[in-house]
């Protein structure tokens, strides 16, 4: 097996297959190289799998090279248009470049990569409007919990619930068939990170036997699926909101940044509508502070909020302007050109 790639094609395929893996779980922080129709490239967080179907040229080899991600950073270069030079023995793997060399020995095994290759693509999206949605309802989850994705009429819809929140975004783009997938949280961080590298304008996205395939050019992602337990959002999510007063996102964004200078992690504060202002109210010990959003002369409501995790849902949110609407016992805040909904239970 001998092959040589960029040093900025490299750069490139070890910043992604480090998102990929991640860093909560060591052992998963390797990569593959394997031929199986041309020369394969693979990466995994324990959960979702990437296969990259490399158009670099190789003669035919048995076996899969394994190779370290954080000692192949060593050989990153500064100059994108130096090259790496890929060539194996028997047992032994050599990484070379102008002035570096480096030998992982015994790093060959027999076994392929195990991996679902076979599915029936259902839809295709924009790959930066997938990706965004799918930041968007992840951004107030942690490990352990879920996020789905599922069809509905002529809509896909990704949505999330996490710390007393509703997260729901809607794709207009009408699936083939009928799917359900309940995707684990941490996984779908490494997910969002790994798209962002991608300048490809397109996602293919689609069912297999036990897990969801998203084929994006070259890539190939199979992802582990959960059983669905998450409700379907209330209806109200999925209709046009015409009702309701539009706040500022910017303003929105200011006074949650003011708010969490004072309060600590996990601490709630109060947002509070009295039909003439919007405001946050923080009381914490001898600690009262108040703090005005805007003129607001919309529904009196009082909602608790964790401001951190409100600020890292609305920071995802594009739209310059956030409607707020309540909607049985519930405040929904609403980017309507984003088809990007939060819901948060009102205290009256």
């Amino acid at each position: 097996m001998d092959f040589k790639i960029s040093a900025s094609d490299y750069a490139k395929l070890i910043d992604l297959f480090g998102r990929v893996s991640g860093t909560l779980e060591p052992s998963y922080r390797y990569f593959q190289i394997y031929y199986k129709r041309g020369l394969k490239f693979f990466a995994s967080d324990g959960c979702m799998k990437l296969e990259f179907s490399s158009g670099v040229a190789t003669s035919p080899f048995n076996g899969v090279y394994t190779v370290p991600i954080d000692y192949a950073r060593a050989l990153k270069s500064s100059d994108p248009t130096s090259l790496i030079f890929f060539s194996a023995g028997e047992e032994d793997l050599e990484l070379r470049t102008a002035s570096e060399t480096l030998t992982l020995q015994k790093a060959r095994s027999s076994t392929l990569p195990a991996m679902e290759r076979k599915f029936e693509f259902f839809s295709r999206f924009p790959l930066k409007e997938f990706s965004s949605s799918l930041n968007f309802v992840s951004s107030a989850s942690v490990e352990g919990e879920t996020v789905e994705i599922f069809s509905k009429k002529n809509e896909t819809v990704l949505a999330a619930s996490a710390n007393r929140m509703v997260l729901v975004s809607v794709l207009e783009y009408e699936p083939k068939t009928e799917f359900r997938y309940s995707l684990q949280y941490v996984t779908v961080r490494h997910l969002v990170k790994a798209l962002e590298l991608l300048t490809s304008e397109e996602l293919y996205a689609g069912t297999g036997i036990s897990e969801l395939g998203l084929k994006i050019g070259p890539l190939l992602f199979s992802i582990c699926t959960d059983e669905a337990d998450f409700s379907e959002p209330p209806s109200f999510f999925f209709g046009d909101i015409d009702d309701g007063i539009d706040v500022q996102r910017k303003a929105f964004l200011s006074a949650l940044r003011k708010i969490t200078r004072l309060s600590k992690h996990g601490f709630s504060v109060l947002m509070i509508s009295d039909k003439s202002k919007l405001k946050f109210f923080l009381k914490a010990g001898a600690l009262r502070y108040e703090c005005e959003v805007c003129d607001f002369v919309g529904d009196e409501f009082v909602a608790q909020v964790d401001p951190r995790k409100l600020q890292s849902v609305i920071s995802r949110i594009k739209d310059s302007k956030i409607r707020l609407v309540t909607r049985k016992g519930n405040l929904l805040m609403v980017g309507r050109k984003s088809k990007m909904y939060l819901m948060v239970p009102l205290i009256r």
